[in-house]
């Protein structure tokens, strides 16, 4: 009987990373939607066309799809907006595109609206293309537009990404995930810029000890802003008020003891324990011993009665 390796901690972070990529299928739900958003305001709007960006652009969206955010920009062309307030275009924008049927609506304090598609929501901002990945977008304080490259943080992040041998990803990937199952506390721009800046002195080797390093470093960064690198006038959303600061604080130091004992236990070899431990800051989506084996069997091109066997030996 051929004998085969318990599945380990290590095996349950890596199908994670996997299971929290975009499928094919989610992938092209959002470029049809996307497709779909700019044929009907060519319709009403006349000649605009539609960028994608953000987590879209890093592939840091996170699987499944349902509650995700999409950021686009709907870029009008010619120069007749470049002399217009950003709020006589958005408001001809929110003409066309807010409607009951829709369900969308306008985000307070921003000349930016949310449109749902499919269970998750695009943020639309209008703007006009100055340069390659540059554009002009409404002032978050004023009534003019402003420069805002929609690069400067990708660029950041893929030379991170390469550092880490491509496993910043994944990682922030996690994270959200570990966010939407606590309950959403935290933007997920805001995630991916405090995730990148507290591994920018460490290197991701191991995703629990990663993760660990995360909760541990975030605890006091939260209280701070996150700078919008693409252009630094542009506020992230963060935690609203000091209510919120405090909860994220307390809900970090709850997982970094989850995390550190977690580690612990695996490093004693009990691995069950340590299992539970990051089940309670993965609940329903930490893949369980059978995933994992299944994972295995299928990814060492096991079948049939052997792949059967994989799977009552483990028991």
């Amino acid at each position: 009987m051929a004998e085969y390796d318990h599945p380990v901690v290590s095996d349950a972070f890596d199908l994670l990373a996997k299971n929290t990529e975009l499928s094919l299928v989610e992938y092209t739900s959002i470029t049809k939607s996307q497709a779909d958003i700019e044929r009907y305001l060519m319709q009403h709007i006349g000649t605009i066309s539609t960028v994608l960006y953000g987590a879209f652009s890093r592939k840091t969206i996170t699987s499944p799809l349902p509650g995700s955010i999409i950021d686009m920009l709907v870029v009008y062309r010619g120069d007749e907006v470049k002399r217009e307030h950003p709020s006589d275009i958005f408001a001809r924008l929110c003409d066309v595109l807010i409607k009951p049927a829709f369900e969308s609506f306008i985000i307070e304090g921003q000349n930016a609206l949310m449109l749902p598609r499919h269970g998750f929501h695009f943020k639309i901002h209008p703007a006009y293309a100055l340069a390659q990945h540059t554009y002009m977008l409404p002032d978050p304080n004023f009534n003019e537009w402003a420069k805002y490259d929609i690069t400067s943080f990708n660029d950041i992040f893929v030379k991170e990404n390469v550092r880490h041998k491509g496993k910043l990803t994944a990682m922030v990937r996690m994270v959200k995930t570990w966010n939407r199952v606590s309950g959403n506390l935290f933007n997920g721009y805001y995630l991916e810029l405090m995730v990148t800046d507290v591994l920018s002195n460490f290197e991701i080797t191991s995703y629990p000890e990663a993760l660990c390093h995360i909760f541990r470093r975030a605890v006091a960064e939260v209280v701070f802003e996150q700078k919008d690198p693409a252009n630094i006038e542009f506020e992230i959303e963060g935690l609203d008020n000091l209510e919120d600061v405090v909860e994220a604080m307390k809900l970090l130091k709850r997982s970094f003891k989850l995390a550190e004992e977690a580690i612990e236990l695996e490093q004693e070899n009990n691995t069950k324990k340590a299992l539970e431990n990051w089940n309670k800051l993965f609940p329903q989506v930490l893949p369980t011993q059978l995933d994992m084996i299944v994972g295995k069997a299928r990814n060492s091109g096991i079948k049939g009665a052997d792949a059967l066997r994989m799977m009552i030996d483990q028991k």
